[in-house]
């Protein structure tokens, strides 16, 4: 948990609830130019128990209805306990206001003692960034199942002999640099987003991941990406962030006229003065050749890592497919998605993959592009 003190612009505020780091406008109109506090903590609660049992505190709330494959569920809540004392529920976070540190605090703790629920394991989460209405730029979290993080033995068997040194050191890189430049390279289907995931689960403790559409890096160019990054950093002072950008070939390419805002934002964001107030990582998923992307992304200093991911060998791929219960058709080599999908081609079965493969209602257009291109190594570890 952490408590900070605010200096709030009502025209900034949401009826419903907070915005970057401003408090709803209810709670603005409470405290006026009085001293106001807040308290944030992460976990999992029983909001639906919380309010049956005290149906008085209910002050502002947000129902979502579900379909076939969902349950209904309060999306968002304010709880009043009194006339300065106020506690933000949404779904995986609580914010609480008050007074004074010590009491912020207090709602906090009483509240989880009473309600907290134990989360079933999980493996890691990301901040899907969309941009709303009247141009905010926001994100939603999105949980991982407690399959995409890989033990050991099976993580070295979805990817060729070397990987695991590799993501060894990579983790070492992430943890020890404040910004930089990642580039995983490959054909689609060779696990470049099982990895991700993978290492989000891993990391889920001290970074925090961000993931952006590949119908929606236009987003990389416009003003008020600053600005969102600029409250994130505020507001996840303790923790990593880092930005994934899944089929970016287009924003790594040469510059060209179509393309040039993306690539000079991300040279920004992942090397410069904003990068160092930003302290932010990128990484970037791509099928295009090494030689086609702009050589002031791949310069020294910048870039962090660059891998490629290539498709299994008979030998690992025929382990793999043991391990899962799965019969090969014969081939030179299988992509993971192949092995998945009983080493049928990839234009005849291939299983979702990329971020759309996520349980959650993502854009279609998430889905992978097609490409060939599995270069070696180049640069990086």
């Amino acid at each position: 948990m952490k408590t900070t003190n605010l200096t709030c612009n009502l025209a900034d505020g949401h009826a419903q609830g907070p915005g970057y780091d401003v408090p709803p406008v209810p709670v603005m109109t409470a405290f006026g130019d009085g001293p106001l506090c807040q308290c944030h903590s992460k976990g999992a609660w029983d909001f639906d128990r919380a309010i049956a049992e005290k149906p008085e505190t209910l002050f502002r709330c947000v129902r979502k209805l579900g379909n076939a494959k969902a349950v209904d569920k309060w999306d968002e809540l304010i709880l009043r306990f009194s006339e300065k004392s106020f506690l933000y529920c949404h779904t995986w976070k609580v914010v609480s206001y008050a007074e004074s540190p010590a009491e912020a605090e207090r709602i906090v703790r009483e509240f989880t003692a009473s309600y907290g629920t134990k989360k079933p394991p999980i493996g890691g989460s990301f901040q899907l960034i969309r941009k709303e209405r009247y141009d905010e730029i926001t994100c939603e979290n999105v949980d991982l199942g407690p399959e995409t993080l890989l033990a050991d033995d099976v993580f070295a068997l979805h990817y060729p002999a070397g990987t695991d040194a590799w993501h060894g050191g990579f983790v070492e890189k992430l943890a020890a640099r404040k910004n930089g430049l990642t580039i995983l390279e490959g054909s689609p289907g060779t696990g470049k987003t099982s990895y991700l995931r993978h290492l989000m689960g891993q990391l889920k403790d001290t970074h925090r991941f961000y993931f952006i559409a590949p119908t929606s890096l236009k987003i990389l160019e416009e003003p008020e990406f600053i600005g969102f990054w600029s409250s994130e950093r505020a507001a996840y002072s303790d923790q990593k962030l880092v930005v994934i950008l899944e089929d970016a070939d287009d924003a790594l390419m040469t510059r060209d006229s179509d393309n040039r805002g993306k690539v000079s934002a991300i040279l920004n964001l992942s090397d410069g003065m904003l990068s160092d107030f930003l302290c932010l990582h990128v990484i970037c998923t791509i099928n295009c050749a090494a030689a086609d992307i702009d050589q002031a992304l791949l310069r020294p200093g910048r870039l962090v890592s660059h891998r490629v991911f290539k498709r299994l060998d008979i030998p690992q791929a025929t382990a793999l497919a043991t391990s899962l219960g799965k019969t090969l058709a014969p081939a030179q080599d299988y992509s993971l998605a192949e092995v998945f999908a009983d080493g049928q081609p990839e234009h005849v079965a291939r299983p979702q993959i990329g971020f759309s493969a996520c349980s959650v209602n993502l854009p279609a257009a998430l889905e992978g592009k097609e490409s060939s291109s599995t270069p070696d190594i180049l640069g990086g570890t």
